[in-house]
């Protein structure tokens, strides 16, 4: 009777710590979802010959905004948060992940605890997408959506204008050269009017003056 018992409790024991661990893992693993834009440094929807002529010397830089409408990580409330991160590679991001440098840049009412918290997820969740982060930048970011359109201003920094297409099925497939560096599922494609930068940090620099087909639009889950 004793052993008998004495299993019960360790039976019990054992599912309580089970318990315990599936709960702190939902913690740590709570889904961070919201509105995703990337604008790549080439025309992501193009004819052949401008891809392949662009593809080897171009494309090296991408600037990549998630505006979290939900989430937190580590325990930290990441809700209402907007993180745009510029990442930038000594060749073509679809060829090298290895030399991948990022600056994020976030909104400066973002506490201690907060910032903290994004440079984790980043490195945890998207390491291979951002790859090193050299910097993080607290500046003021603005970022609006008017039905197909989005305006992003980070500080003196970045200036992006993007004009969506209409849905999924507005583009031809077989001109789609890239996949968006986030996993999106059936991504809206998208054409910048303007989109310029300007940073010390990672030493590029860049303004597109005429309008490219270079935009990535959609829903992000982490």
């Amino acid at each position: 009777m004793r052993v008998a018992k004495f299993g019960r409790v360790q039976l019990i024991t054992a599912v309580c710590l089970l318990v315990v661990f599936h709960l702190a893992t939902i913690v740590a693993t709570a889904e961070i979802e919201g509105e995703y834009l990337e604008a790549r440094s080439v025309d992501v929807y193009t004819g052949a010959c401008h891809f392949g002529s662009d593809y080897v010397e171009g494309g090296r830089e991408a600037t990549l905004v998630w505006k979290i409408e939900s989430g937190t990580w580590n325990n930290v409330s990441l809700s209402g948060l907007t993180i745009v991160a510029v990442v930038s590679a000594d060749q073509n991001l679809d060829l090298d992940q290895n030399t991948r440098r990022s600056v994020l840049y976030l909104d400066p009412q973002v506490t201690p605890a907060q910032q903290q918290v994004v440079v984790d997820l980043m490195q945890t969740k998207r390491s291979a997408v951002v790859g090193q982060v050299v910097a993080v930048k607290k500046v003021e970011i603005n970022f609006r959506k008017t039905n197909l359109n989005y305006k992003l201003q980070v500080g003196q920094i970045l200036a992006l204008d993007v004009s969506r297409f209409p849905c999924y099925e507005c583009t031809q497939p077989r001109q789609i050269w890239y996949r968006p560096l986030e996993k999106i599922d059936q991504p809206i494609l998208g054409k910048s009017e303007t989109y310029r930068y300007q940073d010390e940090v990672l030493s590029v620099r860049w303004n597109r003056g005429l309008p490219s087909n270079n935009i990535f639009v959609g829903r992000f889950v982490m």
